[in-house]
Order: C-alpha cells, then sequence, then structure tokens
C-alpha cells in the first residue's frame, strides 16, 4: 500500500438494511471501519438511540436522512439532528438555494447549542438509482443526469455545503471543477462480482477513488457478504493500488 491517504477515512458502512443487533455483530467483525453511515430505515425503527450507540462504539456516523421540505421545515430539522453530534448530514439540493443556505446555519446552530461538532452538510444531487430513461421519463426531464448533478453540485457550493452526494459516474467531472476540500460521497460502489441490485450508475471502489471521490458508501457488498472484514481489507487494498 502506498500512503496517500487512510483508507479507512474513504469508507462509509451503510448498515441502513440491518437492526441495530446485527449491525454491531457487523462492526465487531470489521473493527477497522470508522465511519457508518445511518439511513431512514434504520433511524425510523431505532431512532436517535442508534445515534448514541454508535457513537459510544466511537465511531463517525453519516445520517443519510436525504431531508427535503420547504426552508423553515429543512432548517429546523438540521438543526435537531445537529445536536445529535453526527459527523455528516445529507439534504436534497433541488430544495433550492434557500433553503440550503438555512440548513447549513442551522446545522451550525444546533451543534453550538450542545457544544458539538457541526456536521458536513452535503447536498444529494441525482439519486443513483435512476437510469437516463427513468430520469427522463419519470421526472420529465429533457436534459441530461450529468447536466443536472452539474447543476445541482453548484447550487450546494453556491449555498456553501461541504460537498454532495453524486454516483461514481460524475465524480471526475466534478472534480476537475472542485477542489479536495469539497466533498464528493459517492454511493453505487460495487465490486465487480456484485450484483448492481437498484443501483445503475455504478463503479468499483478503485475506479471511484481514481475518479476523486473523497468518500466510499458501501453496503451489501460488505454487509452481505461471508467474511465482511476480508472483503473490507481487500476494497481498502484495492483503492490503495496503481
Amino acid at each position: 500500500m502506498n500512503n496517500r491517504f487512510n483508507s479507512e477515512d474513504k469508507i462509509i458502512l451503510a448498515i441502513d438494511g440491518l437492526d441495530l443487533s446485527q449491525a454491531k455483530l457487523l462492526l465487531e467483525k470489521c473493527p477497522n471501519i470508522k465511519w457508518v453511515k445511518v439511513g431512514l430505515e434504520l433511524f425510523v425503527r431505532e431512532g436517535p438511540k442508534v445515534i448514541e450507540i454508535l457513537k459510544s462504539l466511537n465511531k463517525k456516523i453519516f445520517l443519510d436522512l436525504k431531508f427535503h421540505d420547504i426552508p423553515n421545515t429543512m432548517l429546523a430539522a438540521c438543526f435537531q439532528v445537529s445536536k445529535l453530534g453526527v459527523d455528516m448530514i445529507s439534504i436534497h439540493a433541488s430544495a433550492g438555494l434557500k433553503a440550503l443556505k438555512a440548513s447549513k446555519k442551522a446545522s451550525l446552530e444546533g451543534a453550538l447549542s450542545v457544544s458539538v461538532k457541526p456536521p458536513v452538510v452535503v447536498g444529494i444531487t441525482v439519486l443513483t438509482s435512476f437510469s437516463l430513461k427513468d430520469f427522463q421519463t419519470d421526472l420529465d426531464r429533457n436534459n441530461s443526469i450529468e447536466e443536472n448533478v452539474l447543476r445541482l453540485a453548484k447550487l450546494s457550493f453556491d449555498a456553501g455545503l461541504d460537498g454532495c452526494v453524486c454516483s461514481p459516474w460524475e465524480v471526475k467531472m466534478l472534480r476537475s471543477i472542485y477542489k479536495d476540500n469539497f466533498e464528493l460521497i459517492t454511493p453505487g460502489i460495487r465490486l465487480k462480482i456484485d450484483n448492481k441490485d437498484d443501483q445503475n450508475r455504478i463503479m468499483t471502489p478503485h475506479e471511484a477513488i481514481d475518479n476523486g471521490a473523497s468518500k466510499l458508501v458501501i453496503g451489501r457488498s460488505i454487509s452481505k457478504s461471508i467474511d465482511p472484514n476480508k472483503v473490507l481489507i481487500e476494497i481498502f487494498k484495492s483503492i490503495n493500488s496503481g
């Protein structure tokens, strides 16, 4: 391995399809995991206590609830979740500039109110489940996914967010525009042997990092494996190779 970066900081383990006991068992099997993603399913099932438990295990937490509402509601939601001491939160960039600015400001104020570090706030661009055909048909869009990702990433940047979430297909384009301090978080990561599941715009870990991704969200490739830690170590090796 080379020393370009700490590969453990690059992987966010998605534990959304697991209950709390299953998640804890998985994390015991994979002690080198630093980041975990808590999505809607797990948060709704377990509530805020899941954050407390994961923090007690010294994990960094990406609370991926994808807020999308009117500015005042997003402001209030971001204020509250930032008080939980999570490390990253997601909001839909398509909520608009006013909502994004209000959400970022509220995240700082919420964290300050309980003396915790403010979370990184990232804007969701276009979900990785969309193929071009689905995107244009279901949403009645005439332009490309790439054009929409570019527009929503710029909106996130202009609003003062810390980064955005995009598929690995758009990472290289965005990294050519934004410096490394603008986080590019990429779901849709699959090993070559994996099935696509419900993702369309996918890529391998090495390819995504090579294209400029800041962090990779990986779930089933690890959690559904017979030997999850072995898979994790192989991912670490692959993103440090070449």
